[in-house]
């Protein structure tokens, strides 16, 4: 392979930007670091309004956090080093919930030292509401509402 192919580094920003799901880099300090446009509409927050602010700032039922402070003492992912496919719940900007499906990892460098985390964020509100319809309509709730609503 070419040696500018694996120079990915300068191509990282056009990789994110393309990616549908929501990416999140957060230092090892719990600070937001970059988001692309998918978080961007996920949350509801520009990635100007995320940067340099604290991770807990989108109230993610999927975070466990300890405490405060770098390293792996203060937050489960970077205790466990990764997550995969944890359903969680996530506060939009607008107040409403969003559904997702949460994946993500811990950063290292050279010297095997963590300095932060990626995390993916895939949107399964849509699948969710469709199941909670599915529910209603098979226990008859669905069909009560119509009634009463005629």
């Amino acid at each position: 392979m070419p040696d500018s192919f694996l120079d990915i580094g300068r191509h990282w920003k056009a990789i994110m930007d393309t990616v549908n799901d929501g990416l999140l880099i957060i230092d090892k300090f719990g600070k937001i670091i970059a988001v692309n446009p998918a978080a961007e509409r996920m949350t509801g927050y520009s990635e100007a309004e995320l940067k340099e602010k604290d991770c807990r700032v989108l109230n993610c039922t999927g975070c466990v956090v300890y405490a405060r402070g770098p390293g792996k003492d203060w937050c489960k992912l970077f205790a466990k080093g990764q997550v995969r496919d944890k359903k969680c719940l996530l506060t939009h900007k607008d107040r409403r919930t969003v559904h997702l499906l949460k994946s993500g990892t811990v950063l290292k460098d050279a010297d095997g030292e963590i300095v932060g985390v990626v995390e993916t964020l895939t949107d399964i509100t849509r699948e969710i509401r469709h199941q909670q319809e599915i529910k209603c309509a098979v226990s008859g709730r669905g069909n009560k509402r119509r009634a009463s609503a005629d």
